[in-house]
């Protein structure tokens, strides 16, 4: 039987349902690699950094979260090239999702039980996201601000729902203003 598809699994409806000593035989993410690019790149190489936020309070199937890093690191490796950039993928799939399954063969009425006994086997992997939420984060040279902008636009077409790419006021992914990152820089205090 197929996977059911992420748009019966959008909205946050429970409470979160993550993998524990209750919850077992809980089937791996998708998504094994949260980071891509040149990751070893020291702080100074990759001033700009450019994120996708989410703008709805939703659930992000862990396939989705895989297809969209597939997807910008094909695009920037291609566009400009595989060392001049680094991505991280800022949601993680904690939450499981159930599915009552339901047989559709002949004779399948004598197997079954309907909507007795309900509660679900687990099936897969999502990421519960809230407005605001960074999803992803690509830190990379000035030169190549458009080609990120478009690999993240790319990504988010992967995702259900409102996303919006906004450039950050921090160097890389420090938490140091672009505008001060040099001056502390040249006088020695980071």
């Amino acid at each position: 039987m197929a996977r059911r598809p992420a748009r019966c699994y959008r909205f946050c409806k429970n409470k979160p349902y993550p993998k524990s000593r209750f919850c077992r035989g809980v089937p791996d993410p998708k998504i094994r690699n949260f980071d891509i690019g040149r990751r070893r790149a020291t702080v100074d190489e990759f001033p700009v950094c450019l994120h996708c936020v989410s703008q709805e309070l939703e659930q992000i199937a862990s396939e989705a979260l895989e297809a969209a890093r597939i997807q910008a690191n094909k695009y920037m490796a291609k566009r400009a090239n595989k060392d001049v950039f680094h991505m991280r993928i800022r949601a993680h799939p904690f939450h499981v999702i159930r599915i009552n399954k339901m047989l559709s063969c002949a004779g399948a009425d004598r197997l079954q039980t309907g909507m007795r006994g309900a509660f679900g086997k687990p099936v897969g992997l999502c990421a519960r996201v809230r407005i605001g939420q960074i999803l992803l984060s690509l830190r990379t040279k000035e030169a190549y601000i458009p080609q990120a902008r478009e690999a993240l636009r790319r990504a988010k077409m992967k995702f259900s729902g409102r996303q919006i790419i906004v450039m950050s006021k921090y160097w890389g992914f420090t938490n140091i203003l672009r505008s001060e990152y040099e001056a502390l820089r040249d006088t020695g205090k980071l």
